[in-house]
Formats: structure tokens, sequence, C-alpha cells
């Protein structure tokens, strides 16, 4: 809102000099303000109030309307002392904003923030006043919040999730809400990633419909949203009302490369102060924040998992196998439990390649890295570790279950031929068994199985062995 001396706008001069006609032309300039605005005529008797003015006063549709603005202040002598300085056909007050304790219908008092002006008729005469409101809280509060928030970005100490738990916790403070969220947000799916809720209920990796959720309203309108008090708005038959009786709730959504990923929101079974401008301009500040955030924890997730995967395969390369290999026998000779390793080598792998290409080869691996991802525990992995061999990695088991294991990999790859164009290709395997024994070290345990390996291969291919 401009802060002239005198307003001479047509369009609010012309509605205002209309009186009761004028409100369907006021609510299309003002009724979806954040701020509250109030239009009183020059014996500052109120003429309009938009819906801002009227949810922050507490009042219902239409209550203030035709009632002096006395009833707005807090201390009457506030309403006499501006309306002398402010309010008045003469004033030559200069425009600025000015602070003043303000009262609800309830008795409440709270500190607001005015900007206000004179409307004038054509002839230059004052026929009314125009002023926007805010609360002060924000104004005073979002300079705070904002520094630190930034020092929270900027801590070395703390990690990609920890940086995101810090900001949550800090906006939380400042709103005074009981529950924090960010949540990713897939279809109708909505799962909690990181929350702090005051009340001791709410997790992480809990999980909702998103129609059940106030983010529905925030994701359709794909903007930051916000109610203080849901009961008396226009969600209040909502199912996230009636079941959690969530009276509070203001979110934006999360975007990470101009998709949504889900949303950032915070909300409390208690009604809160009207939010304004400034909580919606920390919000947007706040979800930049943490999609950036996000944006480099996946990058760095990405580049980890490229750095430890095989690219062709998808299984783990080389060198992650074996820093997994060699953490599970240092926890197996501490805990006193076996593990075996099975060396495997695709048979003919060459004859693959001469025969049908390269192409086919690639073909035969990818196959043979699905075959043995379906197979065995969830604590057992398998890696590449060379053009045609692999390693398969069993903690907890001893010889038995590892030659067990390699007769179910020879013959499911037995069944499932690889299809490469017209071609099918049959895959065989032969594979070496070794168990840690005592204190061996990870290099003698994997030159036994690469000896069972050999003796494998001695005896026939399409087997698997064990060093006796």
């Amino acid at each position: 809102m401009a802060t002239k001396n005198k307003t001479r706008d047509p369009v609010v001069s012309e509605a205002f000099a209309k009186g009761e006609g004028s409100t369907e032309l006021l609510n299309g300039l003002f009724y979806q303000f954040n701020e509250a605005v109030i239009i009183a005529d020059s014996q500052r008797c109120i003429s309009y109030a938009n819906l801002a003015a009227e949810e922050l006063f507490g009042y219902p549709v239409g209550g203030l309307t035709g009632k002096k603005a006395r009833v707005l202040y807090a201390d009457e002598k506030d309403f006499h002392d501006l309306g002398e300085k402010r309010y008045n056909s003469h004033s030559a007050a200069v425009p600025e904003n000015y602070r003043v304790m303000y009262r609800r219908l309830n008795g409440d008092r709270f500190l607001g923030v005015t900007s206000s002006a004179p409307i004038c008729s054509p002839d230059g005469s004052v026929s009314g006043f125009i002023g926007v409101i805010y609360p002060a809280r924000s104004a005073e509060q979002s300079l705070n919040t904002m520094q630190r928030m930034h020092a929270i970005t900027s801590a070395v100490d703390l990690d990609h999730d920890q940086r995101i738990n810090a900001l949550l916790e800090v906006v939380l403070e400042h709103f005074n809400l009981k529950i924090a969220i960010l949540s990713r947000i897939d279809g109708d799916d909505y799962t909690v990633e990181n929350c702090r809720d005051l009340g001791g209920q709410l997790e992480p990796k809990t999980r909702f419909n998103v129609n059940g959720t106030y983010c529905l309203h925030t994701l359709s309108a794909k903007c930051t949203t916000g109610f203080h008090y849901v009961a008396e708005s226009e969600i209040r038959d909502h199912p996230c009302y009636q079941n959690f009786q969530l009276e509070s709730y203001i979110g934006t959504p999360i975007r990470v490369n101009n998709v949504v990923y889900g949303t950032v929101n915070f909300s409390s079974p208690d009604p809160c102060e009207p939010f304004n401008k400034d909580d919606f301009i920390l919000m947007e500040l706040l979800a930049d924040t943490i999609s950036y955030l996000l944006f480099k924890r996946i990058s760095e997730q990405e580049l980890s998992l490229r750095a430890t995967t095989d690219e062709l395969t998808g299984l783990i390369n080389r060198r992650a196998v074996m820093e997994r290999l060699q953490q599970v026998t240092e926890l197996s000779q501490r805990n006193l439990t076996s593990v075996t390793v099975l060396a495997v080598d695709i048979d003919h792998f060459k004859r693959i390649n001469d025969q049908w290409g390269h192409a086919a080869g690639d073909a035969a691996l990818v196959s043979f890295a699905q075959v043995v991802s379906r197979l065995g525990r969830k604590t057992d992995f398998c890696g590449r570790v060379g053009g045609e061999e692999f390693l398969v990695v069993m903690p907890g088991a001893d010889t038995e279950a590892g030659i067990r294991q390699g007769n179910r990999i020879r013959q499911r790859l037995a069944q499932s031929e690889v299809l490469y164009g017209t071609q099918k290709i049959a895959l065989k395997v032969s594979i070496g068994v070794a168990t840690l024994t005592g204190d061996e070290t990870t290099e003698s345990l994997l030159a036994r199985a690469d000896q069972a390996l050999y003796l494998a291969k001695e005896n026939g291919r399409d087997q698997v062995a064990r060093l006796l």
C-alpha cells in the first residue's frame, strides 16, 4: 500500500463514495490480501474490512462494518491521539509505519504495525481513511529467525539432515506451534522425512494419505498457505481437522530440480496469531533453503553411489565389495561368527563376446546380476570384481550353506536364458567356496576361494567346488 499523504486512487475513492454498494468492488481489491485492510469514513466509522482484518481482530464476516474504529484499540487514548495526529481532515503527519496496541473482540491485545493514508474526494477534501495492519510479532522476529537460519546453513559441523532438523526447530519456535514436518510426497503417499513434535507422538517414516493432510491445499495452491484458526475457516470439514483437531497450519511446497518433492509445514492443536506477509516470506525462504540442502544431499548420494556401483550391472564394484568384506570379516572375528564367500566366474564368457559381440556379453552380465540379486538373504551381497568375475559374500553362513547357494545360482541361471535379439544364450558358471577360519585375513580367504574356483574349472566347469 502506497504511503502518500493523501490517496486519490479513483477506484478506492469511487468505491468509498458509493457506500455499501462498494463492498463487491473493494473485495475485488483487498479480500485476498494477507494484511488487514480497514476503510473508515471521515468520522472514523468503519465502512469496510477485508477477510484478513476480520480474522486478525477476531470478528465474524461483516462484524466490523459500522463500528467506530475505537473498538480496534487496546487503549482509548491511542484512538484519540492518532485522531488528532493522523485521522482528521487537516492532518499534516508524515507518512510512515507506526506501531500501536490493538484489541481483538475477545479482549486479547497485540502490537500491530499500521500504514495509513487519507482518502480524498475529487474536490480534494478528505472523505475517509484507509489503513493496512499486520501484527508486529513477525516483523520483529523474522530478522532474528533469518539470522539463525543463516547460521545453521553455514555450520560446517552439521550434515544435511542435522541442518534440516535445526531449521525446523528454529522456525517452529518462531511460529510458537507444536509440530514441524518435512514431508516427501509421491502420488497419494505422504511420508514424514524429518519432524519435530513437541507432543512426542510423530516420528520420521510415518506415512499418511496426502488427501488426509492440510498439505493437499498447499499443493493445490502451489504456494504457501496458512490457516490460523481452522475451526472458523473454510477447511473446518477437512479430514485432518476431523481426525487430529489441528487448529493452525502453515505450509509451502518443496521443489528439487523443479519437481515437487514434498512440503515443509508447521501446525498445532491450538489457534495462533493470523499469518501475515512476513510469515509467508519466511516460509518461502525456508523452502528455498531446504530445497538446496535436499539437492546437495541427493547429489552427494548419487556421486557416492556412482563411486561404489558397477555402471553396467548395478552391483557394487570391486572397491566397495572389498571394503564391505573387510568390515564383515572384522565383525565376524570379534563375534566369533562365520563368513563364507563365493568366487564366481561365467564359463566361456569370451565365446559369447566372440560369437555374438560385446553387447551380448553385456546382456549376459546384466542377466547374471539380476539372478544373483533375487537370490540369498538380505544380509548377503554380491559385487563385480572383474570382467566376468563376481564375489558373493554370505555373513554368518558356513561352507555347506555356501555350496547350496552356489548350486541355486547355477540352477537359476540354467532356467533363465539370456535373450539377445532372436538368440537364447545359456549361462553356466564355475564357483569356488571358502569359509573364514580363525584369525585368517581377508586376503587369504579370497585366495582360498580363488583356488576353489580354479579347481571347479579344472574339473570341467559348471560346478561348485571347495578346497578339502
